[in-house]
C-alpha cells in the first residue's frame, strides 16, 4: 500500500485476532477454484449470449439499459447479484452492528466490478421472444490503482472475468448511476428485488446512487434502501428458520432445488439467474411457508433484525491486499462528476418528474440530493 495509506487500520496477515463477516463470494462456494460446470464452459468456449446473458460494457450500455427498462411493466421481479473485489477492512469493536460497520468500511473504499440482473414475471418466467433475459453490467475497474483482495480477484479471473477489458471498456461509474436512476429499476413500487445474502450487493448499488459513503447507522442504511428499492428480499432471510437450508450456500441450495446453472459461477449474470430461480423454486416446492416470504420482505441477512445467531454467521480473516493501490482522495469521499446527456432516456414519470439535466448526485460542494414528496410520490431533487 502507498505511504499515504499507512494510517488505515488494515490487516494483511492471517495471524491477526480480528475477524470480519465473510463476504458473499466465499459463502457461495468456499473453493477458490471454479465449479466443474464453470470449467467446462470455459474450456468449451460457450459464451454468455448463447445462454441468454448479454454482456454490457460502456459501448452498448445506453442501448441495453433502455431495453431492460422496457421489460419492467411485465417482468418486474429482478434477480440480482454483484461481484466486488473482496473484503479488505476489519472492525475492531464487536458491537451488535459490527456486520454493518464492516460492510460500510469496505463498500465505502472499494469499487463494484459487476452487476447481474435477471428479469422474470411474478411466476418466475423469463421474457419470451427476446434473446436475453439477463444483463451482466461490467463496470470500469483498474487493477493497477484500485484496492482489492488478491484472493478474490484471482478467483474472479479463474471464473472468466477479464480485468484488462474492464479497464479499457468498463462502464463509467457515474454514467452507470445516472442511467440506472432514470431506468425505472429504482424508486419504483412495482419492482421486486431478490438477492442471496444481499447486503453487500445493495450496499454497492446504494453507494453509486447516492454518490457518497454509506450512512453511519444501520437504520439510516435501511431507510435509504426502502426509498430506492422499495420491495426487496434476501433468500437467506427467507430460509433462516430452516437450519438445513440456511447453512447451504447458493450453489448447494440450487442443487437441492434442482435449479440448473446457466453460465459461469462468480459472474454476476449467471449468479443472478440462479438467485431468482432459487427464489421461485422455494415458492413452488413449499419448503418454506408463504408467510416466510412476507416476513422476510425488506430485511437483509446480517443487518438489523436480519442478524443471525452466532453459529450461523461465517467469518474470515483478511487476506492479502493489492499493494499497488493509491488512495489519492483520502480526505475527500465525494466523487465530483460531469453529467451525461440523459435526454433520450425513458423516464419513470411517477418518480422522476424533473429536468433531465438536474440529475440527483453531488456535482459540487454546494449541490446534494434531497427527497421531496409531491402528488406523484417521492422524487429526487437537487438542493
Amino acid at each position: 500500500m502507498s505511504k499515504n495509506n499507512t494510517n488505515k487500520k488494515l490487516i494483511t496477515n492471517n495471524s491477526s485476532p480480528y475477524l470480519i463477516p465473510q463476504a458473499k463470494e466465499k459463502i457461495k462456494n468456499p473453493s477458490p477454484n471454479p465449479h466443474p460446470q464453470t470449467q467446462n464452459l470455459l474450456q468449451n468456449n460457450i459464451t454468455n449470449d448463447q445462454l441468454g446473458i448479454i454482456e454490457v460494457y460502456e459501448d452498448n450500455f445506453i442501448e441495453q439499459i433502455k431495453i431492460l427498462s422496457s421489460f419492467l411493466d411485465d417482468f418486474n421481479y429482478i434477480g440480482m447479484d454483484t461481484e466486488f473485489p473482496g473484503t479488505v477492512f476489519h472492525v475492531e469493536n464487536m458491537t451488535d452492528d459490527f456486520y454493518y460497520k464492516s460492510l460500510k468500511k469496505n463498500v465505502d473504499k472499494l469499487k463494484l466490478i459487476q452487476l447481474g440482473i435477471t428479469l422474470t414475471n411474478e411466476k418466475g418466467e423469463y421474457p419470451k421472444n427476446h434473446p436475453y433475459h439477463t444483463w451482466q453490467f461490467n463496470l470500469e475497474f483498474d487493477k493497477d490503482i484500485e484496492l482489492y483482495k488478491d484472493e478474490s480477484v484471482d478467483m474472479l479471473k479463474k471464473c472468466g472475468i477479464d480485468f484488462d477489458k474492464l479497464k479499457r471498456k468498463g462502464i463509467k461509474h457515474n454514467n452507470f448511476a445516472a442511467y440506472f436512476m432514470t431506468s425505472n429499476l429504482v424508486l419504483n413500487p412495482d419492482v421486486h428485488w431478490v438477492s442471496f445474502q444481499g447486503s453487500y450487493d445493495f450496499g454497492y448499488l446504494l453507494k453509486l446512487l447516492i454518490n457518497e459513503d454509506l450512512p453511519q447507522t444501520e437504520d439510516e442504511f435501511t431507510n435509504l434502501l426502502n426509498i430506492y428499492f422499495i420491495n426487496y428480499y434476501d433468500i437467506r432471510v427467507i430460509v433462516k428458520d430452516n437450519e438445513n437450508l440456511l447453512k447451504k450456500g447458493l450453489n448447494r441450495l440450487a442443487e437441492l432445488l434442482e435449479v440448473r446453472r446457466e453460465g459461469q459461477e462468480h459472474q454476476a449474470g449467471s449468479d443472478s439467474m440462479v438467485t431468482i430461480d432459487v427464489f421461485f423454486k422455494l415458492k413452488k416446492k413449499g419448503l418454506v411457508g408463504e408467510n416466510k416470504f412476507k416476513e422476510a420482505k425488506n430485511i437483509l441477512y446480517g443487518i438489523g433484525v436480519g442478524q443471525a445467531n452466532d453459529e450461523t454467521i461465517n467469518y474470515t480473516q483478511i487476506g492479502n491486499l493489492n499493494m499497488n493501490y493509491q488512495n489519492n482522495n483520502s480526505n475527500n469521499n465525494m466523487m465530483y462528476i460531469n453529467m451525461p446527456n440523459l435526454s433520450n432516456m425513458p423516464i419513470n414519470s411517477n418518480y422522476m418528474n424533473m429536468n433531465l439535466y438536474n440529475y440527483p448526485m453531488m456535482i459540487n460542494n454546494q449541490t446534494n440530493l434531497s427527497l421531496h414528496k409531491n402528488n406523484s410520490g417521492l422524487i429526487p431533487t437537487l438542493i
